[in-house]
């Protein structure tokens, strides 16, 4: 009996040596890459997420990989590149998507197929399906926006509102917000909304058709920063861009020296970067094993408003980094 029980607990041990090196194995043979796929890779906006995603994934011993799609129009790219990913099995993936709606089947597919998914700045419409999300408050940020213009107007006048894309979460909240504040204005005559694909030469184009359509137009919310730069070009074009205000989302590389001049008035500010960063921070913590608590599904950053009179503030230059600089 003594060499029996000896005997069964040397296989005990046997079977746990193996299941040890096994576990071990699979675990180096699980993914270590995670995807960052942006709405587009035309827009330097992305490479700020990027930044945060990179930094976070080389602390803990992931690589981040960058696929999109070349412009926002292309939504059934999108889809199309999200199906290609997942069917690689990455360790997770962070996405913004194109399309509210057009997104959605794809992202659940992801999840049905055991790869983890968190948006960041631009969600589907769902909001159950993907781990969770991480976005910028954008009704507010575009609801003070709103109200900053109507201050630098006089609360009277006509504006114009150039959004993003129809489709996408993040257009239609920073249309809705931009929309709202200015009910609170009964002297401001807001121009419907005019969809960009976020282009900066159709933003310019519409800026200009408005501008000579409207030519007592004292006002331009972008909500996003390539319009900003589009509407600022159709401006000084125009010989405008001293009379005009114009507010626009994004510190862009390409936004700052127009705001340095004094052609766009003010700047709404995300913080991509710590979407990146607590995206990968996120996806680490289920890629282990862990749960997202209910409270942090759905993570909303607020914006700042960057003004000529807090430009040097810590608070704005820490915000200002440029991809060159990365």
């Amino acid at each position: 009996m003594k060499k029996l029980n000896g005997v069964v607990f040397l296989m005990l041990v046997v079977f746990l040596v193996l299941g040890c090196l096994t576990g071990a194995f699979a675990q180096e043979g699980k993914s270590k890459t995670i995807v960052f796929i942006p709405k587009s890779t035309d827009v330097t906006y992305w490479l700020f997420l990027r930044k945060g995603a990179t930094d976070k994934a080389n602390e803990l011993g992931y690589t981040v990989d960058y696929q999109g799609v070349a412009t926002e129009a292309d939504v059934a790219g999108q889809v199309n590149l999200v199906n290609n990913i997942v069917a690689t099995k990455p360790a997770g993936i962070l996405m913004a998507a194109t399309d509210a709606k057009a997104l959605q089947p794809a992202v659940e597919n992801g999840i049905k197929a055991g790869i983890p998914i968190i948006m960041v700045d631009s969600g589907i419409e769902d909001k159950t399906i993907p781990l969770a999300n991480i976005t910028t408050d954008n009704f507010d940020g575009a609801y003070q926006a709103g109200l900053l213009l109507a201050d630098m107007i006089g609360g009277k006048g006509k504006v114009a509102n150039i959004g993003i894309t129809a489709g996408s979460q993040t257009g239609r909240e920073r249309s809705d917000g931009f929309i709202e504040a200015m009910k609170k204005f009964p002297d401001i005559q807001v121009l419907p909304v005019q969809w960009t694909n976020a282009e900066a030469a159709t933003a310019m184009n519409i800026a200009t058709d408005l501008l000579n359509a409207n030519p007592d137009l004292v006002g331009f919310y972008s909500a996003a920063a390539p319009m900003g730069v589009g509407i600022a070009q159709a401006l000084k074009a125009k010989g405008l861009d001293k009379k005009v205000k114009l507010i626009t989302f994004d510190p862009s590389p390409e936004t700052l020296p127009l705001f340095e001049e004094g052609t766009i008035n003010a700047i709404i500010a995300q913080d991509p970067y710590q979407m990146g960063y607590r995206g990968v921070e996120m996806l680490d913590k289920v890629i282990k094993g862990g749960k997202i608590e209910e409270n942090e599904r759905n993570i909303q950053i607020p914006v700042f408003i960057i003004t000529p009179e807090n430009y040097n503030s810590p608070e704005s230059q820490k915000l200002l980094q440029t991809p060159d600089k990365f």
